[in-house]
């Protein structure tokens, strides 16, 4: 389970943000992992890495400051139409942000070849471009019709159909929405603090029958935004902000093994593309 919010203002100033972007990557407590760093072998790129065996370099939120980024949030319980062994769905991002593909022409390939083979694990993946705002998306739903886009100044996506969205999504938009209505650059900290105080809210949104079709074991303590399980929980919080002068601040709060949050903010400068 994750879950991913976005607002977006393609026209900010110098005083307010183009992009906000906030998630939550809920795991497996045990799985290992690398909180946010610049990557050795592709060093404008940002992000935590996937270190679980034959996984490593995978990840679930990453950027490069050339203006990519892509969020992956797994698709529960989509039914697999083949028998075909699934690969990964962990290296969609990375693949993405190191590549030098438009996110229209990554996600037109992908279409293509996992519509016909569903050769990876279910699958959103949501890539944007932090120069303009731009929103592209991708699920790998069985009736998906391909590649999307969104005008809408606030997206909402979670583990579910884009077509049914689950209540903590829905209710979580508005929360969202309140938090960064009018917000200006020079408010950076508070909002900061805000955004990290909603995704740690445990407020459930229940009945969801959606939500309960598809994780039916324990779709109770899935229903908040801050998920709390034993052996599965919320591990990371993480926050992109970009304002009008191409001024990019990432802010990470990671679990760590011995139970304590790690804080870590980047603060860099988007590279324009020519």
């Amino acid at each position: 389970m994750c879950i991913l919010f976005i607002y977006r203002n393609p026209d900010a100033d110098s005083e307010s943000y183009r992009l906000i972007l906030v998630s939550n990557r809920d795991e497996d407590f045990k799985r290992p992992a690398s909180p946010a760093h610049y990557w050795e072998h592709h060093p404008l790129c940002l992000g935590g890495t996937d270190m679980e065996p034959g996984k490593e370099g995978g990840t679930w939120l990453a950027m490069s400051l050339t203006g990519k980024a892509g969020v992956v949030l797994n698709l529960s319980d989509e039914a697999s139409l083949t028998d075909i062994p699934k690969q990964g769905r962990g290296f969609l991002v990375p693949n993405f942000v190191t590549s030098n593909d438009s996110a229209v022409s990554y996600l037109d390939k992908l279409y293509k070849t996992n519509n016909e083979n569903q050769i990876y694990n279910p699958f959103i993946l949501v890539l944007i471009d932090l120069q303009n705002a731009d929103v592209k998306y991708l699920s790998s739903s069985h009736n998906s019709t391909g590649p999307n886009s969104s005008q809408d100044n606030i997206l909402g996506f979670g583990n579910s159909g884009l077509d049914i969205p689950y209540k903590k999504v829905e209710a979580g938009k508005e929360i969202f929405k309140n938090i960064v209505k009018d917000i200006k650059v020079s408010r950076q900290m508070t909002l900061i603090e805000e955004l990290l105080k909603f995704l740690k809210s445990k407020e459930r949104y229940l009945p969801d029958p959606e939500l309960q079709k598809r994780c039916s074991k324990r779709y109770k303590e899935l229903s908040s935004i801050f998920v709390s399980t034993d052996g599965y929980c919320t591990r990371t919080h993480s926050i992109l902000l970009v304002n009008g002068n191409n001024e990019l601040t990432f802010v990470e709060e990671t679990l760590m093994p011995n139970l304590t949050w790690k804080r870590q903010i980047f603060s860099n400068k988007l590279i324009r593309r020519n």
